[in-house]
């Protein structure tokens, strides 16, 4: 986790210094020039010009200060819990370490623990969930580096899980890291029940909410999100001069089809020659997620070994009879696909999910 620690006062950045030695991780000291600063920590003159150069180019925020000073600097910065940094401030006595932005997504709830811990302060953490000794969705999100799907639904579990309300957990024991994602839960101290169980019994008729670990589209009449894992590579194939609209459009649609969601997507996958391909390598920064090519030979050699159907017209233009799918099994090192070639206008897909992320 790279951290900055900012001060303020003298005593501030003594204490600075004493935490930076606890703490693990690539830490930076700012300290208020002429206020104590050692020679390995920077100085500023102005608070609120050093917080706009830097409140995104760090993991982790501890300020040393009063919090009303630290609300007022970091206001303007502040955009959504997905993207902001975890921000704890501390007094400079060391009394108090107060989760302040960003508790769960952001750490900044085991951010304060951890700066409790090295001064021997008091942690300070309010969200509801962590009060009501219940693990939020958007804790076991980072934990197991899963996406929320809709995000906008977290807010709704977590005021049930806060208000002591039934929420159940449930992992789809067909992904591939399933055994993985149930051990890492377990560490979580989260009990998850069988999804292809709950959708046969409708178990969820009894619960107030359920939370779902699947890459697969989910439909239940109760307040739910779905933890999504990057367990998806889609092979690509399309003609030179595809625009990125076209491209990312076929992809979305081809998820729709194979019961998938997109945010399960880990990389696209295609020929060497579509390296340059702007709108595939614009499709993959739309959909934040890698892009990997393979050379003409590599899918030769796979079309032959699972006896992929060939286009006689892709063979022409680049030489090999079979992109998307080639390209999907190389990527997700399996034998079998998701999706199998499925053609759009300009544009094949194919879909394959991986032996692990």
């Amino acid at each position: 986790m790279k951290l900055a620690i900012i001060s303020v006062t003298v005593k501030g950045a003594a204490l600075a210094a004493k935490l930076a030695v606890s703490l693990a991780g690539e830490t930076t000291l700012y300290a208020k020039a002429g206020r104590g600063a050692s020679a390995k920590t920077l100085t500023y003159t102005k608070l609120g010009e050093l917080i706009c150069e830097i409140f995104s180019q760090y993991d982790g925020l501890v300020f040393i200060m009063a919090a009303g000073i630290v609300v007022r600097v970091i206001a303007p910065h502040v955009v959504d819990k997905r993207f902001d940094p975890a921000v704890v401030v501390l007094d400079d006595g060391g009394n108090h370490a107060i989760s302040l932005l960003s508790g769960h997504l952001g750490g900044a709830n085991e951010l304060t623990a951890r700066v409790a811990n090295a001064i021997g302060a008091r942690p300070v953490i309010t969200t509801a969930t962590d009060v009501a000794k219940k693990v939020a969705p958007d804790v076991v999100s980072r934990k197991l580096q899963l996406a929320i799907e809709p995000f906008a639904q977290l807010k709704t579990i977590n005021a049930l899980l806060a208000s002591g309300e039934e929420v159940v957990y449930y992992l789809d024991a067909s992904l591939p890291n399933a055994g993985e994602l149930a051990e890492k839960a377990k560490e979580l101290k989260i009990t998850l029940g069988d999804m292809t169980a709950c959708f046969e019994t409708k178990a969820w008729q009894s619960q107030a909410g359920a939370v779902f670990i699947t890459d697969k589209t989910v439909e239940a009449d109760i307040p739910h999100l779905c933890l999504r894992p990057k367990s998806l590579v889609v092979g690509v194939g399309c003609r030179r001069g595809t625009s990125k609209e076209l491209i990312v459009d076929a992809i979305e649609t081809a998820c729709q089809t194979a019961g998938r969601s997109t945010l399960s997507i880990q990389r696209l996958c295609s020929v060497d020659i579509k390296q340059d391909e702007e709108g595939l390598l614009a499709a993959g920064e739309d959909l934040g997620v890698g892009l990997e090519f393979f050379p003409p030979e590599k899918l030769a050699a796979c079309i032959q070994k699972y006896k992929l159907s060939v286009s006689n017209f892709v063979i022409d233009k680049i030489g090999v009879g079979n992109v998307c799918e080639a390209a999907a099994l190389l990527a997700a090192h399996k034998s079998h696909l998701v999706l199998s070639k499925t053609k759009f206008q300009q544009v094949t897909i194919a879909i394959a999910e991986v032996r692990c992320w």
